[in-house]
């Protein structure tokens, strides 16, 4: 990552915001905005909305402007070597009066981050910045309601926030973000994959889930570059975000301004909780563990082009992933 880029990404991880406390990073965003000189507007509840560029479909970048952490005024960012990653530059925040821990909220202002640098590279682009996801998305819930129009002419759309640096969400809410044998993925699965994204999940919300409910497009909810977050230890690993940039930029080579629908297609075991919700008895059901068989599978189908890939093999890649992540991604709310 160049200077200018990280001295970027080193001021939005400074800005301390908090769910209904929003107040600073939404300035800070409009300042920004502003400076440049494109054309956004801001919602009543304080949801930002910009549109760069003529066409006829637009990508759109979406992130969200507040975090779990309470406001600290003395939140700095801080450069460090992490031995955990091949000794690879990250950053951290902490406290500058205490000097302890304070958490830098990567999740997700490494989406806001990129989400700017993606208006400040391409002609013609969108992007929306939602306030409050962490407390259920509120935003975003109320953006697709009272401003509809502003995606009418979206064609895709990419979010950045699945953690650390290797996951997607391939379903939120037992809605899946693409089909998997689609003309979408066997446009841009290889780049992804090649990209080091190999845990396709199934991720509970974050804001592109309501656009889902709404709208017919497909989406993309990646790898954003933070780890431990919601916790005062949480740390960003430079190169993954500045991955995550640049795979961007490869997927809109890819996609370009056109419009790509989604299937409407839902995820069974969203169906079957949504099911027992009316029950009184509740089931549990205890998933199979990974084999050694099924780990020389998946070895296999590593080797091979997504494009090569049969439906059987996609059937069980799913299956694969719900339990090798089960634990750890059923619970997680972005």
């Amino acid at each position: 990552m160049n200077e200018s880029k990280l001295n970027r990404l080193k001021e939005v991880l400074s800005i301390p915001t908090h769910s209904r406390d929003e107040s600073r990073m939404i300035k800070y965003l409009c300042k920004v905005l502003n400076e440049k000189g494109y054309d956004y507007s801001v919602d009543a509840i304080g949801n930002i909305f910009v549109t760069k560029g003529n066409t006829e479909f637009f990508p759109l970048f979406v992130a969200h402007t507040d975090t779990v952490h309470r406001v600290n005024e003395n939140l700095t960012i801080k450069e460090y070597v992490n031995g955990e990653h091949n000794d690879k530059l990250c950053l951290t925040g902490y406290d500058c009066v205490t000097n302890e821990p304070s958490g830098c909220g990567g999740d997700d202002k490494c989406g806001v981050f990129l989400a700017l640098e993606m208006l400040d590279t391409l002609d013609n682009v969108k992007a929306a910045f939602f306030i409050s996801e962490e407390i259920g998305c509120i935003g975003s819930k109320s953006a697709v309601e009272t401003n509809p129009e502003f995606f009418s002419n979206v064609g895709y759309a990419i979010q950045y926030d699945s953690p650390e640096g290797d996951s997607l969400s391939s379903t939120l809410m037992g809605k899946y973000l693409f089909e998997s044998s689609s003309e979408f993925t066997e446009l841009v699965g290889d780049t992804i994959k090649g990209a080091g994204i190999t845990k396709w999940a199934n991720h509970p919300y974050t804001d592109i889930w309501p656009l889902l409910e709404k709208f017919d497009f497909c989406c993309l909810n990646l790898a954003a570059g933070y780890y431990r977050y919601h916790t005062k230890h949480e740390y960003v690993v430079i190169d993954d975000v500045q991955n995550g940039y640049e795979l961007g930029l490869e997927l809109f080579e890819i996609l370009g301004e056109s419009k790509y629908e989604r299937p409407t297609k839902t995820y069974s075991w969203y169906d079957e909780f949504k099911s027992s919700k009316t029950n009184t008895q509740t089931v549990l059901v205890e998933s199979k563990p990974i084999t050694k068989e099924d780990e020389i599978r998946m070895e296999s189908l590593n080797e091979k082009s997504l494009n090569d890939w049969t439906n059987d093999d996609w059937d069980f890649y799913e299956d694969y992933c719900d339990r090798k992540y089960d634990d750890e991604d059923d619970i997680l709310f972005y």
